[in-house]
């Protein structure tokens, strides 16, 4: 009963019915759609077009998309709902790991307050991070039964998640990894969780191979890797070097400090540990709170680039696992020993209890939509300004690819003007060259895009891959161009930082003004014409 509760607590601060009244973020959609869009016409990853992450992550939603529509609108419920499971498996983790239950509805409180993507959880995450947490879920549950088929589960989902995006794959085996070390159980039945991770490895890596597509998948891999962050820069604050790492654990002025925090409670989570393998006193949740705390701190130190983005809050989830497992084993200790010690635990759970309360309350007021709309209401804030969306009047869209959404006006009649004109000037087939970001419209109107990148951008990790993509453009012009009429700010801010970057963004450009005329234009897009010759 108190894991239900938990749950639908969990389920109603997340319940937003407004959560198709947005901006369409184009730029996220962009990474997404047209890869589904491919697979689901018999495309093969890699090989016929770049995906940013796993190839696996585009299949879940293609799925999703092909029982309940083919539409952008049903892709942003697929990312709400995969956002919602993934902190109820969080909420499943905690369950085994807290024994004082009454104390998951602080927990919860603070999870998603804390954790929620508010902003980006109709366009970025979905399903991404929920296997890494059923893989440290289902590794749990072999600690606690002892079965060798949760391991056998456990190594499935590794491979899941490995494929869906490699950073959650290592997580999750570098997890393993740590208990297989310290816990004998784990080590006599390595094997088992072996088989379920080439199990589902093997299958599509001879897929892959199969389809010459497991070579182009290695080279994406290793360039996302090693390129990505040279080519489009971090400018915010974030402690990369050893030293400045720990500059920024210790010092409380450093500018990163507070997204450093967590650190202490892994840290103090290992110290605890040890203290107890030291003395023989570990126990299976002991085990099973080490995979969940390494799994936490490989996603918590992979989110360093960006600390002030949801890939950093969605890294925060096991932490918060760790701390209230810490708080646990804290009260049990109190509640052993002599009486003035349980005053100490009965004061700090009434101040933890507390806090998350007030904190809760804190995050509601700012970042949940619901709250934010009815403060507004009750403080007599105008209903024309609750009405609008991003500041916009708000217009309700029906077009072939979204439906059911209500967005701002003026990009509402973008997306018609442009479908208007693509129908009447376009054939089904013929490509249309969307740049730079555009992949999400390739989508939309329903035409392909030029070579292996729908997003003409992310081939400027590689110069083979923007060599690739050139010549495609110019082997073979399309007849009609899309182009942002203004490029997005941080072009300037970000990408131009790297020269690279500039020389290859002013070669399409002066391509695009040699043989290319402006046929019409919406309030965001020039429409091009190719030039006869």
């Amino acid at each position: 009963m108190t894991l239900l509760i938990s749950m639908i607590i969990a389920l109603a601060i997340m319940w937003n019915p407004f959560y198709l009244r947005q901006e369409l973020n184009l730029f996220e959609w962009g990474l997404y759609l047209p890869g589904i869009d491919a697979v689901s016409q018999g495309q093969v990853p890699f090989r016929d077009f770049f995906h940013l992450r796993g190839p696996f992550e585009l299949y879940a939603p293609a799925l999703f998309m092909k029982i309940f529509g083919f539409r952008a609108d049903v892709l942003a419920t697929y990312f709400y709902l995969g956002t919602m499971l993934t902190m109820l498996i969080a909420v499943l983790i905690a369950y085994e790991l807290i024994r004082q239950r009454f104390l998951l509805y602080p927990f919860v409180l603070i999870l998603v307050t804390r954790t929620f993507p508010r902003v980006v959880f109709t366009f970025w995450g979905g399903m991404r991070y929920a296997w890494g947490l059923l893989a440290v879920w289902s590794l749990i549950r072999f600690f606690k039964t002892n079965r060798p088929g949760w391991l056998l589960a456990t190594g499935c989902l590794a491979a899941i998640a490995a494929w869906t995006s490699i950073e959650i794959g290592a997580a999750v085996l570098f997890a393993f990894m740590a208990v297989m070390a310290l816990s004998r159980e784990c080590r006599q039945r390595a094997w088992v969780f072996l088989a379920g991770f080439l199990i589902i490895s093997l299958t599509y890596g001879i897929y892959l191979l199969s389809q010459n597509a497991f070579g182009a998948y290695a080279q994406a891999q290793w360039i996302v890797v090693t390129h990505m962050g040279k080519t489009f820069l971090e400018i915010e604050p974030v402690p990369y070097s050893f030293p400045k790492f720990l500059h920024a654990i210790f010092f409380p002025l450093d500018k990163s400090f507070y997204q450093m925090t967590p650190m202490y409670g892994y840290m103090f989570f290992f110290f605890f540990y040890f203290w107890r393998k030291i003395n023989n006193k570990v126990t299976v949740l002991d085990h099973a709170a080490l995979a969940v705390a390494v799994y936490g701190l490989m996603l918590f130190l992979t989110g360093f680039r960006n600390l002030w983005a949801s890939v950093y809050e969605m890294s925060l989830q096991p932490e918060k696992i760790i701390l209230f497992y810490l708080l646990t084993q804290f009260i049990e200790w109190a509640q052993q020993r002599q009486t003035r010690f349980k005053w100490v635990g009965a004061i700090l759970l009434a101040a933890v209890v507390l806090s998350s309360v007030i904190y809760s309350f804190g995050r509601f007021k700012t970042r949940f939509y619901k709250t934010s709309w009815f403060c507004q209401s009750i403080t007599g804030k105008s209903k024309a300004k609750l009405a609008m969306v991003n500041g916009s009047a708000p217009k309700p869209i029906d077009l072939t690819r979204i439906r059911h959404m209500i967005i701002p006006v003026w990009q509402a009649a973008d997306l018609e003007q442009l479908t208007r004109f693509v129908q009447e000037h376009v054939p089904e087939h013929e490509t249309v060259w969307m740049y730079p970001e555009l992949g999400s419209l390739n989508f939309m109107l329903q035409r392909p895009w030029v070579g292996r990148f729908p997003m003409a951008t992310l081939s400027w990790m590689d110069e083979g891959w923007f060599a690739d993509y050139a010549a495609a453009l110019e082997r073979n012009p399309p007849r009609y161009a899309i182009i942002n009429k203004v490029m997005p700010f941080y072009f300037d801010t970000v990408y131009f930082l790297v020269p690279a970057n500039r020389i290859k963004h002013e070669r399409m450009m002066q391509f695009l003004y040699n043989h290319y005329v402006v046929e019409t234009q919406t309030s965001t897009y020039y429409v091009y014409r190719r030039i006869k010759i």
